[in-house]
């Protein structure tokens, strides 16, 4: 008698399929160097390379006693234009001046006042300010120099938010969406941590084929991540 076998094929799971590793850098969100247009020579640099600032904190003062003399100089101007634009009205209403007057008067005030503005401003700027809190990556100026205009001074960077720039394949669009789960590993820590994708680029790059996307931590202890630092990314291809 023969014997029949019957075999059942259960369906199993689908799994998802791990793609290459790809590489990544870390960068800070607020990461600025600061310049200035002041012609002015640098008195403080309180904060070196690596130091923690806060919001607010002064970066860099610079000498501007000419600045501010100018400044002076421009007030009382603006006072004495004031004044005689007062008298030009005054006698305007007693008939014993003419409209061309009062608004030369009022020309000249208008003058005064906006030069005595723009040399405020230029004061304000004697004293560069944090924007936010952070640490200074570089510093490229030292006390008693004469910046030279544009020329980035400092450097500043927020560790405390961070971001992964990665560049894969563009096919990967046809499943990689945002909120797509993320593995990184950093090659100065050897640490893992988790990740997931917050956008991507507005372009493929039609010579690579190639798109950047960008990535961000998972809540947790991230301090020993610097910007700059490099990694490996391993994304998770869903099965359906």
């Amino acid at each position: 008698m023969a014997t029949i076998i019957v075999v059942s094929l259960v369906a199993l799971p689908a799994f998802a399929q791990p793609e290459p590793p790809t590489r990544g850098v870390v960068r800070a969100v607020r990461d600025a160097s600061v310049a200035t247009d002041l012609n002015a020579r640098i008195l403080t640099l309180p904060f070196r390379e690596g130091a923690s600032f806060n919001a607010g904190d002064t970066l860099i003062t610079f000498d501007c006693d000419r600045t501010q003399a100018e400044s002076r100089a421009a007030d009382a101007e603006t006072s004495i234009n004031r004044i005689a634009l007062d008298n030009a009205q005054l006698l305007d209403k007693r008939h014993a001046i003419g409209r061309v007057e009062v608004q030369a008067a009022k020309a000249r005030w208008d003058k005064a006042h906006a030069s005595a503005e723009a040399l405020r401003i230029r004061v304000r700027d004697c004293r560069i300010v944090a924007p936010f809190s952070g640490r200074v990556a570089e510093l490229r100026a030292r006390e008693h120099e004469m910046p030279v205009a544009g020329q980035p001074l400092i450097r500043i960077v927020d560790a405390s938010t961070l971001e992964i720039d990665l560049i894969v394949p563009s096919v990967w669009l046809a499943w990689l969406r945002t909120a797509a789960p993320v593995t990184v590993k950093v090659d100065e820590t050897g640490q893992t941590y988790a990740a997931t994708v917050v956008r991507t680029a507005a372009a493929v790059d039609p010579v690579s084929q190639t798109i950047r996307i960008t990535a961000a931590f998972a809540p947790g202890d991230t301090s020993a991540v610097l910007p700059g630092m490099s990694l490996n990314a391993t994304f998770e291809r869903p099965s359906y």
